[in-house]
């Protein structure tokens, strides 16, 4: 059995994560970019100001952000990390050094997915980023699902109700006041298609109904076959 260090466990249980950073001082960037790619992430990009986060986020689509909390730039980290979630619905951890009740409370108005005190400490930031994408792809799959439900109770809905239909040929008059087959009503209101067959009972049906006819023409031809005229003096041999 091949036997993993603890460093190998951490690479392979984040080596599909790509993260961007975003810090102003670049000795701090460089080091934090270090200890993510010691920790098996894919370092998608860096940026020192809100403009350029924004640009960075929205073409290399990373799966988390680390923002500097303190973002030496205008605006602060906090409103740089609420347009990314705003406009690119990107999971944000904060990163600060001086966590102060007023910089706590900032932060945690805009919905982060982590925060971590000291991005020095490379378990906590492992672990800080581990939940921030399970927790990620968990709610676009709870969204998702929302989403699916929503339409199926439209759908739903679309059919919910008295439906008029002629007692006689069955056909079904929809909201507009037109008359259609019932298959065809219900595929233009729901996603359900049809496929033709015949049940037990009418496929009875249709064979007897087909060997009558065929007992038919034949009854028919035979009383069209013409007949053959002998004359009063021709005896039969």
């Amino acid at each position: 059995m091949v036997r993993l260090e603890p460093d190998m466990l951490i690479q392979n249980a984040m080596k599909k994560t790509r993260v961007l950073v975003i810090e102003a001082d670049s000795m701090v960037s460089d080091d934090l970019e270090g200890r993510l790619s010691r920790l098996g992430c894919e370092v998608a990009g860096h940026a020192s100001t809100s403009e350029e986060a924004i640009d960075r986020a929205g073409d290399m689509h990373p799966d988390v952000v680390l923002v500097n909390v303190e973002l030496d730039s205008d605006p602060h980290g906090i409103d740089t990390a609420r347009s990314l979630q705003r406009k690119l619905k990107l999971p944000i951890i904060y990163l600060s050094a001086r966590s102060g009740d007023t910089t706590v409370i900032r932060a945690r108005v805009t919905g982060p997915f982590g925060f971590v005190q000291s991005a020095f400490d490379e378990p906590e930031l492992k672990v800080a980023i581990e939940m921030a994408v399970h927790r990620y792809r968990t709610e676009m799959e709870r969204d998702d699902l929302v989403q699916q439900l929503e339409s199926a109770l439209a759908r739903v809905k679309a059919l919910n109700g008295l439906v008029p239909i002629c007692a006689e040929c069955k056909q079904v008059r929809d909201e507009l006041g037109y008359w259609s087959q019932v298959e065809a009503f219900i595929e233009q209101h729901t996603k359900t298609r049809f496929t033709h067959c015949l049940c037990p009972v009418c496929y009875q049906k249709a064979v007897e109904h087909h060997h009558e006819d065929m007992r038919k023409k034949r009854c028919k031809k035979a009383t069209r076959a013409p007949r053959i005229n002998r004359s009063p003096g021709h005896a039969s041999i």
